[in-house]
């Protein structure tokens, strides 16, 4: 007798995918940019306003400030890359609020998808868009005058400090976002930081434009350290100029160590 030996039938079993921080961050980004291409306001926020508030300023105070002995167009330019982060900032709490308030976190824990890809998701477009926005705008601040000083180096540098910086201020406002899932709010509060922080600050008008008891203040707030460190990296004759973007630096990295650590938790509570 000879004995025969049956194949198991084929199984059609199909595997589930397993959740990959990096890839479903990529894919959800490239979503995320192409909504926000879709949205007339996203690029305007992203593009048109930085450079109509460049033009503006350069336009408005641009001779007063030459006659000041001020170069205007070397020191409003660093303001207004800045001014355009703080755009990027605002924008990124109100995805967050939108993505936290309809329901698409909850479609996306039913998913194989990274817990924290969301959120990485919408920081990387964001930061991307800042670049775009930034590199427009150093074209707009070449026409009205400002130049690299410090050559090729100073350049990648002061690009470097805006990622820096687009990561130190979209992650607060990431957290905004997520924690309150309201637009309404999250506009109202994001205002009520962006306000302060850039006016009572050295991005428009130097130090010794401010009362005497406020200067140590507006000096060394977060926002005027990356404001003379961008500074520091586009134009020579800076004082201290090492000290000045470590200064930047560690304000930006304290920023995103603590508020990184609130992204998973606000994340945890929202649905």
């Amino acid at each position: 007798m000879t004995a025969t030996t049956r194949s198991a039938p084929p199984t059609d079993e199909r595997t589930t995918p397993r959740p990959s921080l990096i890839t479903d961050s990529l894919t959800l980004a490239g979503r995320h940019l192409r909504m926000m291409a879709r949205r007339p306001a996203s690029v305007i926020g992203a593009l048109v306003l930085p450079v109509v508030f460049a033009v503006l300023f350069l336009t408005v105070f641009g001779r007063v400030m030459d006659r000041a002995g001020i170069d205007y167009a070397q020191f409003m330019v660093p303001a207004i890359v800045l001014q355009s982060v703080f755009f990027s900032g605002m924008s990124i709490s109100i995805w967050a609020a939108e993505d936290a308030g309809s329901g698409m976190m909850d479609r996306l824990r039913s998913m194989p998808v990274s817990r924290l890809a969301p959120a990485l998701a919408l920081l990387i477009g964001e930061m991307i868009r800042t670049v775009v926005g930034s590199l427009v705008l150093i074209v707009v601040g070449y026409i009205a005058g400002f130049r690299f000083e410090t050559g090729v180096l100073g350049f990648l540098g002061f690009l470097g400090i805006v990622v820096c910086a687009a990561a130190a201020i979209c992650l607060p406002y990431l957290v905004l976002g997520y924690g309150l899932a309201k637009m309404e709010p999250v506009q109202a509060i994001g205002n009520l930081v962006y306000f302060p922080l850039l006016l009572v600050s050295t991005l428009f008008v130097p130090a010794v434009a401010y009362p005497g008891w406020m200067r140590p203040i507006v000096e060394n707030q977060p926002i005027s350290r990356l404001g003379e460190a961008l500074r520091a990296a586009s134009t020579l004759g800076m004082e201290h100029t090492t000290s000045t973007v470590l200064i930047a630096l560690a304000w930006c990295a304290g920023l995103v160590v603590v508020f990184g650590a609130a992204v998973p938790r606000v994340i945890g509570k929202v649905g």
